[in-house]
């Protein structure tokens, strides 16, 4: 289903308000990663690093300075970086345990903004519930872990069909 050009450019908008907001008060003693889309490359084919790379290559992103997870989890996750792909993987991260006010106020302002997805978006808290618990990976020290390897921890299996990620 396709969000109204209106609906979208709001969520969008809100998004890009409280990002600096939420970094300022609640990632202010966090470091940022010392890595870019080039550093990234060079780790070894089939790694996190490298298929971190080649998402952020691929979708023209850089790495936002303490945010840096949030790109992760989009390839180990498998979520668009669509609206509704941002919204299910918050719900994702809640259900897995995840403490964050940002992952909360996103699946709050998506209900509200998207009720005739809420249905999905609870369906992906479920399986975030059902799947092992990641919210106190420090993924900048798993960059060089075999991608399908990290899946298969989380879920069981990896995923399948990443194309739209890598």
């Amino acid at each position: 289903m396709k969000l109204s050009k209106l609906r979208e450019n709001l969520l969008i908008a809100l998004v890009e308000l409280t990002k600096p907001i939420y970094v300022k008060f609640f990632k202010k003693n966090k470091k940022a990663w010392q890595q870019n889309i080039q550093t990234l490359s060079r780790f070894p084919p089939n790694t996190l690093g490298n298929a971190l790379g080649k998402f952020l290559k691929k979708n023209d992103f850089k790495l936002l300075p303490k945010l840096e997870s949030h790109d992760v989890l989009h390839v180990l996750l498998g979520y668009k970086t669509t609206i509704e792909g941002e919204i299910e993987m918050q719900f994702f991260l809640l259900g897995n345990r995840k403490k964050s006010f940002y992952a909360l106020f996103t699946a709050i302002i998506g209900v509200c903004l998207v009720p005739e997805r809420t249905r999905a978006f609870f369906k992906e808290f479920k399986k975030g519930r059902d799947c092992k618990n990641i919210s106190n990976w420090d993924f900048e020290h798993l960059l060089c872990e075999p991608l399908d390897s990290l899946q298969q921890q989380i879920f069981g299996n990896p995923l399948k069909n990443q194309s739209f990620i890598i």
